[in-house]
């Protein structure tokens, strides 16, 4: 199989159209909270941004998959993206943390009508054999915008604040301006490059999804079934330190935006050295053993992380769990799309983000909560030796221990599929 039909211009723009889409998305992340409050929210509120964001996503990930099985991938990818240039807009332009919530619901559609669409696609179009390098390719670019996002949106705050003096209000909005600027060039790329699988060569009506879901073999809808709970978890797991990753670093170190940015940018591109290559690995040796190398030490890292006794030391941790997740992260998108038959391949690759997504909507709000009460408490661990812990780590606790129990559902009870020829 030569190189060309795996890196078709189709799967190129797609992937370059996620790197513009993940930029857009994580240009706020290194201040978000700090917006949420200037906005005159409480600590404790912070996680019902996220939350939902996730319900909504969780809530319509398998329609829009479903629907683009019937319809096609590239409208309702294109659709979702002109959703968040208008909502990026007025995310910038909003003036009370009340609103800002219905705002974030329709950024969980419009984040639900891109997704599952957008992978289905790109898996439509590769060689079964070389699945995990292309999704270690498109997830590389994508990663690659997300991880470029927090330091790009932390030194537009800086600059606008620190340096142009337009004031730290104003500071906050101007990057979500800027981020709908990116979601028009994501949209102008999908409309521009980006090839159609599914229109017209997909049943109009649901009963052939339905009988196609039916005859899957018992073993790999129970492997399915086992995928959904372990994506249950791992959403309770990321999304239980997401908020409060960008609030620890803030109040136990005392970090700037612009330092938590170059934090988490350094720590993806640190990962995604690995990304590709983990994907080309795991086509020739399996998927599961590239999800334990990779999610087993990443687990382990955010269990260690509240021990970190310096912002230096913190920032090293939360780098070496960064590399782990970019080595596990295509393995375990291959291995779904391995299982999933094509018929009803958007249909389920949505079910499985919105069990990830229901996962992320309670985790964010428990987290805030805990951290609110526990931050600036001290805890001795008289069984360890007397080890003090920051009440502030326990969020990272809970969620090691949840991304652990992920890993072992799937390792010991999803059977991974032979591959075969192309």
């Amino acid at each position: 199989m030569q190189a060309a039909k795996l890196y078709s211009s189709s799967v190129i723009i797609l992937s370059l159209a996620a790197l513009v889409e993940n930029l857009a998305y994580a240009l706020p992340i290194s201040y978000f909270p700090d917006y949420v409050k200037l906005l005159g929210a409480e600590v404790a509120y912070i996680g019902l941004f996220t939350a939902t964001f996730t319900a909504a996503n969780a809530t319509l990930s398998q329609k829009f998959g479903s629907l683009s099985d019937r319809i096609g991938r590239k409208k309702l990818i294109q659709a979702g993206l002109l959703a968040d240039v208008v909502l990026g807009t007025l995310t910038g332009i909003i003036w009370n943390w009340a609103p800002l919530l219905i705002i974030r619901i329709l950024n969980g559609v419009a984040t639900a009508a891109v997704a599952a669409p957008s992978e289905a696609s790109l898996v439509d179009q590769v060689p079964k054999k070389r699945r995990g390098e292309a999704l270690g390719f498109y997830l590389t670019l994508s990663m690659v915008g997300f991880n470029m996002g927090p330091v790009f949106g932390g030194a537009i705050q800086f600059l606008s604040n620190d340096i142009l003096r337009i004031g730290l209000e104003w500071s906050y909005r101007i990057p979500y301006f800027i981020d709908s600027l990116l979601a028009f060039i994501a949209f102008f790329l999908v409309w521009w490059g980006v090839k159609e699988t599914r229109a017209g060569s997909s049943p109009p009506k649901a009963m052939p999804q339905q009988n196609e879901e039916l005859k899957i073999s018992k073993k790999v809808r129970f492997s399915l079934r086992i995928l959904y709970i372990s994506s249950l978890s791992i959403g309770f797991a990321v999304g239980f330190i997401i908020p409060i990753s960008v609030l620890y670093f803030q109040d136990i170190f005392n970090a700037t935006s612009l330092q938590i940015g170059i934090i988490l940018t350094v720590s993806g591109f640190v990962g995604l050295t690995c990304n590709l290559y983990a994907g080309k690995i795991s086509d020739k040796i399996g998927r599961k053993p590239i999800i334990a190398l990779g999610s087993l030490p990443s687990r382990l890292a955010s269990i260690v992380f509240p021990f970190a006794p310096d912002f230096i030391s913190a920032a090293g941790v939360t780098i070496f769990r960064s590399f782990g997740h970019n080595i596990a992260m295509p393995a375990s998108r291959a291995l779904r799309a391995d299982l999933i038959p094509e018929k009803v391949r958007g249909k389920l690759l949505g079910r499985l983000a919105a069990f990830f997504s229901l996962g992320a909507i309670l985790g964010p709000v428990l987290s805030t909560w805990i951290y609110a009460l526990y931050w600036d408490q001290t805890f001795e661990l008289h069984w360890l030796g007397n080890i003090a812990v920051r009440g502030a780590g326990i969020p990272f606790f809970i969620s090691g221990a949840f991304g652990l129990l992920s890993l072992f559902l799937v390792l010991a009870f999803v059977e991974e599929p032979k591959r075969k020829g192309n």
